[in-house]
């Protein structure tokens, strides 16, 4: 028997978009039936075991979707939840800067400051973000907070979203105990309460107007199974609602271009990754640093000067020893001192540029087609440098730095920073550059010339098809952009029934 795929608004994506999309929608229109596709295999916390290797299959390839010049490499989720399954729980306000240029320069005058806090009040209520006291702490935290003192810069506590954490040290892989009130704990329970159906590894390949063409794919070993056979169907809806991460939701515009007529030179553009460093650097005496909660402070004193911020963090064996430098027994010898490392995450400010994009090839699959600007790399010479400063200043013997013609870099070397760190060394083929935080590529904004979609999200061209994700990010927020998704997912659920009144 087939099942019935006709429903009022098919929602692809169960990550940050999609969920709050469905979210606020389903809060004042229970009649509606929606459904909510997601390419990932269906996971809870029960599925979460703390091994690195097992909990990778959690990210689109095993965690670096990588860049075609393969000189960075994308952490997105692939799961029920989407990357709120894998993220820390960091939740930042977009910066009244940012905001106020997507208003006077793209058009985006609903971000009014009255509008914007009003909804993340409530938004952070629901989900529970408050500042991490300091007894949450552990000892990396705590040094990077006694390097920046020593050498005056100023330090911020990180507010996350989190319900009795018990610090276990592993958010990157799940929260085995659901503390971390992403939309796997929050959003999704909520709407599937209210008659929202889900199918679970679906894959979306084309759109059209009023219709959405899926292949399903078996469930892996030890998820729970597919409410759909396996094999191709079409589901069929007034709306279609693309939340699918700005790896997928351009490259899906883009397969359809031509069923949906649609000659937009915009999509996949303006691209931004938040191009970021993980680095590491060797203490006197063994530390807490993989146990206890891995974020809590940071500092945007670079932000507005260089273009960078740095922010605690700490990960696990296999991602820490892709991040430090060398090979062979230098690299072996380095990660014996795993239980000494301070970590310290570095993560640049990149600009909205044309060429940077989200492609796709003869097959139909994402392309990242993306290069670091001069300007980027000039903030992660400087990060580098003010991050190999605290690292010393908090007791550490030795610094593992890319960009550094020597390694590790010793206590006396910080008198030469200059002379060893520098754009001549930063060898993008040999860096462990990455991102977590892709923005762009279907960007709102007043017009077709330069945007995607229009103030509501809807594509330009189509009459049913809308994006509901980072993708809509004019520029990049240049902080961490949970929040920011969830309030654009506000407004477009808050508009979308009152358009067709």
């Amino acid at each position: 028997m087939t099942m019935d795929l006709v429903f009022d608004i098919v929602v692809v994506g169960s990550g940050v978009g999609g969920a709050t999309f469905t979210d606020y929608l389903t809060r004042g229109n229970p009649d509606l039936k929606i459904a909510i596709i997601e390419s990932g295999p269906y996971r809870t916390k029960e599925h979460f075991n703390q091994r690195e290797i097992d909990m990778t299959a959690l990210y689109y390839n095993r965690g670096a979707v990588l860049a075609k010049n393969l000189q960075l490499g994308i952490a997105a989720a692939n799961t029920l939840g989407g990357s709120s399954a894998v993220y820390t729980g960091v939740s930042f306000r977009p910066p009244i800067n940012v905001m106020e240029n997507w208003k006077e320069n793209y058009g985006l005058n609903f971000l009014s400051d009255v509008y914007v806090s009003k909804s993340l009040n409530e938004i952070e209520e629901d989900i529970s973000v408050h500042e991490l006291p300091k007894s949450l702490d552990n000892e990396n935290n705590k040094l990077f907070q006694t390097g920046a003192a020593k050498l005056g810069i100023p330090i911020k506590r990180l507010k996350i979203n989190t319900k009795n954490c018990e610090q276990q040290g592993f958010c990157n892989l799940g929260c085995t105990t659901g503390a971390k009130q992403g939309t796997l704990e929050v959003q999704i329970p909520r709407v599937l309460k209210r008659g929202v159906k889900l199918f679970c590894n679906t894959k979306v390949t084309t759109v059209e107007e009023n219709k959405v063409n899926v292949i399903v794919n078996d469930a892996p070993e030890g998820t729970l199974s597919n409410t759909l056979a396996s094999g191709t169907h079409q589901f069929k809806a007034k709306k279609i609602i693309l939340a699918a991460g700005v790896l997928n939701t351009p490259a899906i515009l883009l397969r359809s271009s031509d069923k949906l007529g649609l000659k937009n030179k915009n999509i996949g553009r303006y691209l931004t990754l938040h191009p970021a460093f993980n680095i590491n650097g060797i203490h006197s005496k063994t530390i807490t640093n993989y146990r206890g909660f891995p974020k809590t402070v940071y500092t945007d004193h670079f932000s507005e000067s260089d273009d960078f911020y740095l922010e605690t963090s700490f990960y696990f064996p296999g991602v820490t020893a892709k991040n430090n430098p060398g090979h062979g027994e230098m690299h072996q010898e380095i990660m014996k001192n795993y239980d000494k490392m301070m970590s310290i995450l570095i993560l640049a400010h990149d600009k909205a540029e044309y060429h940077n994009r989200i492609n796709i090839d003869k097959n139909g699959k994402t392309v990242v087609d993306y290069t670091l600007s001069k300007r980027s790399k000039n903030a992660l010479v400087k990060a580098l440098k003010e991050a190999a400063k605290i690292f010393f200043a908090a007791g550490c013997i030795k610094v593992l730095l890319p960009a550094s013609r020597k390694n590790p870099l010793l206590k006396d070397d910080v008198k030469e920073l200059d002379r060893y760190i520098s754009k001549k060394y930063l060898n993008l083929y040999k860096t462990p550059l990455s991102s977590a935080h892709p923005q762009g590529g279907a960007r709102m904004g007043i017009n077709d010339s330069t945007s995607v979609c229009d103030n509501y999200g809807k594509v330009y061209g189509t009459n049913s098809i809308y994006v509901c994700d980072a993708s809509l990010f004019p520029t990049s927020v240049e902080v961490n952009p949970y929040e920011t998704i969830m309030l654009l997912a506000k407004w477009v659920a808050e508009n979308m029934m009152e358009l067709d009144k």
